[in-house]
């Protein structure tokens, strides 16, 4: 089964940058954060759902990145990023920060948990998610 994915480009501009002109390790994440917010909105989980309450917020409880190549000024690149597993209460999400002729500069995992933010604890995944893409 296709995993749902989302993907955006960016372009590498001054404030994404350290003095060398490189792009910071931050610029990545922030890259990764909106693309995986993309997908979530793709997936009927909208920012404001995320707030509202209903399905509980999306939280982030682990992240790993690799970063392979460094991205620098003025470079186009485009960020893609795939659920993954999705169990009761934890999902995963999978992006690659590729060079838009393909090349390969980071690639993440990060597992997120539904959180109830009025009392902050963890609860279960959206039903139709877990129904949709399995749950362990």
């Amino acid at each position: 089964m296709k995993r749902a994915e989302a993907e955006r480009e960016f372009t590498v501009y001054f404030f994404d940058t350290d003095a060398g002109g490189v792009a910071h390790n931050l610029t990545y994440l922030r890259w990764i954060e909106a693309v995986r917010t993309d997908l979530a909105e793709q997936l009927g989980w909208g920012m404001r759902e995320m707030v509202a309450g209903e399905y509980g917020c999306p939280v982030l409880t682990k992240t790993e990145v690799e970063y392979l190549k460094p991205v620098r000024l003025g470079e186009r690149v485009r960020v893609i990023s795939r659920l993954g597993e999705v169990g009761k209460v934890r999902f995963m999400v999978e992006s690659e920060v590729r060079g838009v002729e393909g090349q390969l500069f980071c690639r993440a995992q990060q597992e997120l948990v539904a959180v109830n933010l009025k009392t902050g604890k963890a609860r279960g995944l959206r039903e139709d998610w877990v129904k949709q893409h399995g749950a362990d």
